[in-house]
């Protein structure tokens, strides 16, 4: 392994990967936020509750008769229903629909990520998984219980992503997302997920309550006005819930583009400031390579004709877009100067945006800056990612049938 594994920089300052000010503060804001719809949905919740009890116990009493207080502890009982049943269509937090690997398997992948994770100061993951995409991303099991206890962490390593980095460009993705490993504001992004869920299914989603709704409302004018009044209700916490969560999105994705400059930091401080930011130059024209594989590879099972490995397809389709673009910079970055490298950029303001499996992270001129804010020099290991897997050609064959059983999206 020390043989595959590319040297890092210098030892740097512990501060380099320290959560800077806005990190912390956005954190705070995040979590503030949080808390707040928290606070507002249990508040209505209970009420709700709270009042469907006090009638049912009390209906006796009520002087309109103990009918209207049964009524009351209904419509009461329903409106609790309809908010606690979110809660019960929590998803999990990654759609698993990869391969996943042992060390058994792919032990000097393991021995990479392994020992990557413990320079990085991260957990390891607790499972790996292969993906036909760009994309490199962590991701967790997630049920109501990992509200109070940690969930473990996954790792997704897309092969489309492995076919179009070298070996240096490789580690500083990886390091990246043992950065997020790492960030302890991942638990706030854990409940805000679990939040998200909760509010989308009462907010947009309609199920069987809704359609007891319409169709109370839809009967006798003397019971259809119970309908009535209980829809107004539902619509109105829709609102309310929807403006309050709205509040939360926006303080995420301000802490989002925090975490994702932090967890830049973690890259620089194990590959240097330039792997990275070339590995983002390179990711643009692979994800529209492997968008046009995959349309190609469609039409050929459409034909009768399975391609048998379509990261070669990838490459091809990358080759011929630099032709016909006559732009040799068009998959690779341009080379580095001899001099002056902090000064160096890969990226303008304008065209600098993140590949789609980064759409939601900060322009990449930004992270560019901020990875060469304070600059760390380190050789970019050229040899392919693609040597850290036992056999790459089984495994692209591999993944390749998977993808094509599934049909080519």
């Amino acid at each position: 392994m020390d043989n595959l594994y590319p040297p890092g920089p210098a030892p740097v300052a512990e501060d380099l990967t320290a959560p800077g000010p806005a990190y912390k503060r956005q954190a705070k804001v995040a979590l503030l936020s949080l808390l707040l719809f928290i606070a507002l949905y249990l508040s209505l919740t209970g009420w709700f509750a709270w009042t469907a009890y006090d009638y049912f116990v009390n209906a006796a009493a009520v002087e309109q008769g103990a009918w209207v207080g049964y009524g009351f502890a209904a419509a009461a009982a329903f409106l609790t229903i309809f908010l606690t049943k979110a809660l019960f269509f929590v998803n999990r937090g990654g759609e698993v629909n990869d391969i996943e690997v042992t060390a058994e398997e792919e032990p000097q992948l393991f021995e990479f990520l392994h020992r990557l994770a413990d320079e990085a100061g991260a957990p390891r993951p607790h499972r790996v998984f292969l993906s036909g995409r760009v994309n490199a991303a962590v991701f967790y099991d997630l049920t109501l219980l990992n509200l109070i206890f940690p969930s473990k962490k996954n790792l997704e390593i897309g092969l489309a992503l492995v076919n179009g980095l070298n070996l240096g460009e490789f580690k500083a993705v990886l390091a990246h997302e043992f950065g997020h490993f790492r960030q302890g504001s991942m638990a706030v992004g854990r409940w805000v997920y679990v939040a998200q869920q909760v509010a989308t299914h009462i907010i947009y989603q309609r199920d069987i309550l809704d359609r007891f709704l319409v169709g109370l409302s839809s009967i006798d004018i003397r019971i259809a006005w119970i309908g009535w009044l209980l829809r107004l209700i539902v619509w109105a916490l829709r609102a309310l819930l929807d403006s309050a969560f709205s509040l939360v999105v926006l303080a995420q994705r301000s802490l989002s583009r925090e975490m994702e400059f932090h967890a830049d930091m973690v890259s620089v401080s194990l590959t240097g400031s330039d792997a990275l930011v070339h590995a983002l130059h390179r990711l643009g024209a692979a994800d529209d390579a492997w968008d046009r594989a995959l349309g190609f590879a469609g039409q050929e099972l459409a034909a009768g004709r399975a391609v048998a490995d379509i990261f070669v397809i990838q490459k091809i389709v990358t080759q011929r877009m630099k032709d016909i673009l006559d732009d040799e910079n068009y998959d690779c970055p341009p080379p580095l100067p001899e001099g002056d490298r902090e000064a160096h950029r890969v990226f303008d303001a304008e065209d600098a945006q993140p590949p789609r499996m980064w759409s939601t992270h900060p322009p990449n001129h930004d992270r560019e800056n901020n990875a060469k804010k304070h600059y760390i020099q380190a050789d970019i290991d050229e040899r392919p990612a693609w040597d850290v897997f036992r056999n790459p050609q089984q495994l692209r064959e591999r993944m390749t049938e998977h993808l094509l059983s599934q049909g080519p999206d």
